[in-house]
This record gives structure tokens, C-alpha cells and sequence, in this order.
């Protein structure tokens, strides 16, 4: 291990789109599928970001982090721009033991990284969401379970609500989802609230910070 990298620890995250071998418009789904992970390496914090976001086949990623509540932003990220298409993470914590290549988040190896593969693995056994690995197990538990909650609700939305809940969060308020829908207030307000939308944001940002809590205190 790089003597830079020797107490360092990261937060890999591994996507996939679940069932992609069966989608009618595959090619469609992989080219769309890049645009919206190239994207997340412009708008998360470059002090975050490790080794850049990057496709390593055509319904993979992955992409190593400084911060895990940027590792969930970007699992909700990629999932509210890529609905209705069903994706599934593996977020993992620890170590590096390879050179950082900060390009692309490729041929490097180290436990952060197998910690990611066996939560994605888990993931897919599970037909889950999101799986989370490196924190304490009780923590993993804990996370894990709230990931499969809001996975409940995430997947219920329908078309309408899910472009409202992504405008909400690029927009900030629902006044300005309503101007660029052209669309009434109770429209938007009802759609948001029908997809309990709110409370999937506050766990979402929840889950986050509990996991950046942890990994603090392990630097700490």
C-alpha cells in the first residue's frame, strides 16, 4: 500500500440496473445509463470524490469516495434520474491497497472495493436496493433494513411522482416545480405527498449521515 494511503479509508460504491438483459431497449438503457454516471462527477464536491465515477461495463459503475453521505447521495442520484429502470448498490468501507487512480475507478484492488462487491452480490440475492458492508454488523443491520423501507416506497412511484421528486430536489421548492410543469400547486402537492416523498428524502439524508457518523469516528 501507497505510504500516502496507509491509515486512508474509502467508501467504494458499485451500481448496476437490475434485470438489464431483459430490457426491450437495452442499448437505449446503457447509453442513458453512462450519461447519468458521468454526470455525478461534475456535481459531486471534487474533495469527495477519490477516483471518478466510471462505467466498467454497460449497466455497471463504480466509484471510490472520500465521503459516505456523497456515496448514498449518489445512489439517489443515479436512481431518481434512471426511474423506472430498477438499479441496485453496493456501498463499501476500508481500505485501499493499490495505487489511487484518480481518473477512473478501475484496477485499483483493496477491501474498500470487496466490500462494495459483496454488498452489491448481497443485493441482488436479496433483489435489494441498496446493501451497505465495512461498518459494524449492528450498523449494517440498521442500514440495510431502513434502505429496503425506502426502496418499498421508491418503487411505487409512479412516472409523474418521480419526475416531480427529482424537479423538487434540483428545483428546492414545490412553487418552482409548479412553474416549470406549468401545472396547479395541489397537483404537485398532492403528487409529492402521495409518494410520501418528503419522508423518503429525510431517510435517504438520514441513512447518509449515520454512515458519514461512523466513518468519522474511524478515522477520528
Amino acid at each position: 500500500m501507497p505510504k500516502n494511503q496507509a491509515n486512508a479509508v474509502f467508501v467504494a460504491v458499485i451500481g448496476d440496473i437490475r434485470g438489464s438483459r431483459e430490457l426491450t431497449n437495452r442499448n437505449e438503457a446503457q447509453r442513458e445509463f453512462k450519461q447519468v454516471v458521468n454526470s455525478l462527477n461534475d456535481e459531486l464536491p471534487d474533495s469527495s470524490i477519490a477516483s471518478q465515477f466510471t462505467v466498467t461495463t454497460g449497466d455497471e459503475f463504480q466509484v471510490l469516495l472520500r465521503d459516505a453521505t456523497d456515496a448514498v447521495e449518489a445512489v439517489v442520484s443515479v436512481s431518481d434520474q434512471f426511474h423506472p429502470a430498477r438499479l441496485r448498490f453496493g456501498i463499501g468501507l476500508g481500505a485501499l491497497e493499490t495505487q489511487l487512480n484518480p481518473k477512473q475507478a478501475i484496477g485499483m484492488d483493496g477491501p474498500c472495493f470487496h466490500r462494495a462487491r459483496e454488498a452489491i452480490e448481497a443485493a441482488e440475492d436479496a433483489g435489494a436496493w441498496v446493501r451497505v458492508d465495512g461498518w459494524s454488523s449492528e450498523l449494517i443491520t440498521h442500514v440495510n433494513a431502513m434502505f429496503d423501507l425506502v426502496q418499498c416506497v421508491r418503487e411505487d412511484w409512479t412516472d409523474r411522482q418521480a419526475e416531480f421528486a427529482r424537479a423538487l430536489k434540483e428545483e428546492g421548492t414545490q412553487k418552482r416545480v409548479v412553474e416549470r410543469f406549468g401545472v396547479s400547486k395541489s397537483t404537485v402537492s398532492e403528487s409529492l405527498s402521495a409518494g410520501h416523498v418528503q419522508e423518503v428524502r429525510n431517510a435517504e439524508t438520514s441513512l447518509g449521515e449515520r454512515l458519514q457518523t461512523a466513518l468519522d469516528e474511524e478515522r477520528v
